[in-house]
């Protein structure tokens, strides 16, 4: 009994050993990136701290230098700051540094809880998801760009669902958000299309517009209206759709950030905009197992939740 004792520790031991090993492998990787990180901003700071003092030596008279030597000293500058804005770090490989690291982050992390918790999951940390794509619900009608990872793809109580974080810009602005899109292949009983919008929501500073065939609509509901925006095609059929219920559990509903929903007869899409990328690896922190695995249980909760709701008040 006691040998079958120390077997059992010493497997336990294993397994312990194997998982701080991972953590190790991913710190070891983090300390390559952030190193690498902290060498382009250094020169890149140092290059054009330099720059500019020799532009204020020169324009106050305090350094006089002439002819070819400052012509030189002048193209020189010239072509270091954007050397090392731009070409620096691909001399430096970060790119290629960091997405090692970031994907063997998630997929020890996030890939490892999606699979325990939903049926015939699939995740794929680079998809892409085409503007038209996102442009057929309607509900960012001017996105400029759309630049999608970390798929998701599953089955929650019996509703198939995309999930992907979602970098938006609008034409208007050059700001980017990160966002994350869940789409549902549920059914509903909806003829057209309903859009309910937090009104603190918004993409890179520019608030949602309603658009331009759809009627705003209010519930009646104080609590609601004055944290919600309705845009529907028919008045009717949205009062028989947003019932108490779907309310009061939209009005619960927390996802990380302000979101948006839009409705139609086969499909439900929900945007969330968040302040960071989920998920993401960090740099100047160390990775810590307990931290990764609760930031991992938070996007699996959203998902989860999001898809209680519309199997409770939505799914016909």
């Amino acid at each position: 009994m006691e040998q079958q004792d120390k077997v059992v520790q010493n497997e336990v031991g294993e397994l312990k050993k194997e998982e701080l090993t991972q953590v190790e492998k991913l710190n070891q990787m983090r300390k390559v990136y952030r190193n690498a990180d902290l060498a382009w901003k250094c020169i890149t700071v140092l290059v054009i701290v330099l720059a500019f003092i020799f532009i204020y030596l020169v324009y106050m008279k305090l350094m006089f230098i002439e002819g070819p030597i400052r012509v030189i000293l002048s193209i020189i500058f010239l072509i270091a700051i954007p050397f090392c804005l731009y070409i620096l770090p691909m001399t430096l490989k970060m790119s290629t540094k960091f997405k090692a690291y970031n994907m063997e982050y998630k997929t020890n992390f996030l890939q490892e809880k999606i699979q325990k918790e939903f049926p015939k999951t699939d995740y794929t940390a680079k998809n892409r998801i085409s503007i038209k794509e996102i442009s057929e619900c309607s509900m960012i009608k001017k996105a400029r760009s759309a630049n999608a990872n970390d798929c998701i793809s599953g089955t929650y109580k019996g509703i198939d669902f995309l999930r992907y974080d979602m970098e938006l810009s609008y034409k208007k602005s050059r700001k980017v958000s990160d966002c994350v899109l869940i789409a549902c292949n549920n059914k509903t009983d909806l003829d057209s299309e309903i859009q309910i919008v937090q009104k603190s929501f918004n993409i890179g500073k520019n608030a949602y517009e309603k658009p331009e065939t759809y009627l705003e609509y209010v519930t009646g509901e104080e609590s609601f209206d004055k944290k919600f925006a309705v845009y529907v095609q028919n008045q009717e059929e949205a009062a028989s759709f947003i019932n108490r219920e779907l309310m009061k559990k939209l009005l619960k509903f927390s996802g990380g950030g302000p979101f948006a929903a839009y409705f139609d007869k086969k499909k439900v899409y929900l945007i969330i905009r968040r302040k960071k990328d989920s998920m993401e690896a960090p740099i100047y922190k160390a990775v810590k197992e307990s931290v990764c695995r609760r930031e991992a249980e938070k996007e699996v909760e959203v998902i989860k939740k999001w898809i209680q709701l519309l199997d409770d008040c939505v799914v016909s």
